[in-house]
C-alpha cells in the first residue's frame, strides 16, 4: 500500500514536474510567440512600407517611362524631320554647285570678254593717239613749211633787189663819173651818158618792183598750233573764263577733264588743248594725252575709262611725242639760209 501510495505520490511528483516544465514550455513558447508576433508585425509593418515605396516607384518610374516615351516619340518626330530637311538641303547643295559652276563660267565669260574689250579700247586709243600725233605733224609740218617758204622768198626777193640796187648805184656812179668828166672837157658823147640813165631807170623799176620791206613780224615767230581736238568738250573749254574764277563752273569730276590756262589768245579756238609757247610747237595732243585721275575719253559718243595703268603707258608716248619735234632747231635752219643768202649779196657786189 506504501508502495503503491509512493508509486502515486511519485507519480504525482513526476506529474507536477512535468506539468511544471509543461508550463515553463508553455510560458517560453508564449514569450517566444508574443516576440514572433511582435517581429511578424514589424516585418508586416515593413513589408507595407517596402511595397508603398516600391509601388510608388514604380508609379514615378511608369511616369517618367511616359515622359520618355514622349520624349523619344518626339526626338525620333525630330530626326525623321532632321532627315528629311538633310536630303532636301544635299539638293539645295547639289542645286547651289551647279548654279555656282554656272556662275562662274558666265563670270569667266564676262571677264574674258571685259579684257578683250579693254585691250580693242587700249588699241583703238592707241590708233587715235597715232592718227593724232600724225594729223598734229603733219599740220605743224605744213604750217612751218609756209613760214619757211615766205621767209626764203623774202630773202630771195631781197637778195634780188640789194643785186638790182647795186647795179642802179654802179650805173648812177658811171653816170656821174661821165657827167664829171665831160664837164672837164673831155669827150665824153651824151648818147654813153644816156646808156647808163637807162641802166639806172631800168635797175630802179626793178627795184621798186621787187618791193623788199622789212619782213612781218608772224614771219619771225611761232605762233600756236590750233587744232580742233576730239579729246576735249570744247563746250565746256568755251565756257572757262581764262582771266577769272571757274568756280562753281563745273565739277569736281568734270574739271580733271579740263586744262586750265591764262595764255589763251583772244582768237584762239576754244577747242584747243593748251596755250603753246611762242618758242615751243609741241604736238597739239601732247597736252590732250596728260589725262589727270578718272578721265573719260568720249571716242564716237562712248565714254571710256582709262586706268591708272594705262595712263601711265600713255604719258611717254606723249612725252616722246612732243621731244620729237624741236622748234628751236628750224630756226637755225632759217639763220642758216640767212647766213647762205648775204654770201650771195657779197658776190653781187663784187
Amino acid at each position: 500500500m506504501l508502495t503503491s501510495c509512493f508509486c502515486g505520490f511519485q507519480a504525482d511528483g513526476c506529474m507536477n514536474v512535468l506539468v511544471e516544465k509543461y508550463d515553463t514550455t508553455l510560458k517560453q513558447t508564449m514569450v517566444e510567440l508574443g516576440a514572433s508576433t511582435k517581429l511578424a508585425r514589424t516585418r508586416l509593418g515593413v513589408i507595407e512600407r517596402l511595397r508603398a515605396e516600391s509601388k510608388k516607384v514604380s508609379e514615378k518610374t511608369l511616369e517618367e517611362k511616359e515622359i520618355l516615351k514622349v520624349k523619344f516619340e518626339d526626338l525620333e518626330a525630330k530626326l525623321v524631320a532632321d532627315r528629311a530637311a538633310k536630303r532636301e538641303l544635299e539638293k539645295a547643295k547639289v542645286v547651289l554647285e551647279k548654279e555656282n559652276a554656272r556662275l562662274r563660267a558666265e563670270r569667266n565669260a564676262a571677264v574674258e570678254k571685259l579684257a578683250e574689250e579693254r585691250k580693242r579700247l587700249r588699241d583703238s586709243r592707241s590708233l587715235e593717239v597715232t592718227r593724232e600725233r600724225v594729223r598734229v605733224q603733219s599740220a605743224m609740218t605744213e604750217k612751218f613749211g609756209r613760214c619757211i617758204g615766205r621767209v626764203r622768198d623774202y630773202l630771195a626777193r631781197r637778195v634780188e633787189s640789194e643785186k638790182e640796187q647795186n647795179l642802179s648805184g654802179q650805173a648812177s656812179g658811171t653816170r656821174k663819173c661821165l657827167e664829171m668828166i665831160r664837164n672837164e672837157g673831155l669827150g665824153i658823147t651824151q648818147e654813153l651818158i644816156d646808156v647808163f640813165i637807162e641802166q639806172e631807170r631800168v635797175h630802179n623799176a626793178a627795184v621798186a618792183k621787187l618791193a623788199v620791206g622789212d619782213l612781218p613780224e608772224e614771219d619771225l615767230v611761232l605762233s600756236p598750233l590750233v587744232l580742233p581736238n576730239p579729246f576735249l568738250n570744247e563746250e565746256f573749254i568755251a565756257a572757262l573764263d581764262p582771266y577769272g574764277s571757274n568756280d562753281g563752273l563745273v565739277g569736281s569730276e568734270t574739271a580733271s577733264l579740263l586744262r586750265e590756262s591764262s595764255d589763251i589768245p583772244e582768237g584762239g579756238s576754244t577747242g584747243q588743248s593748251s596755250e603753246v609757247p611762242a618758242t615751243v610747237t609741241p604736238l597739239g595732243n601732247a597736252s590732250d594725252l596728260n589725262l589727270e585721275g578718272e578721265v573719260a575719253e568720249k571716242n564716237d559718243g562712248v565714254e571710256i575709262e582709262v586706268p591708272t595703268m594705262e595712263r601711265e603707258e600713255l604719258e611717254p608716248t606723249a612725252e616722246r611725242s612732243a621731244s620729237d619735234v624741236i622748234p628751236n632747231e628750224v630756226p637755225k635752219d632759217a639763220a642758216a639760209d640767212g647766213a647762205q643768202d648775204p654770201s650771195v649779196s657779197g658776190e653781187a657786189l663784187t
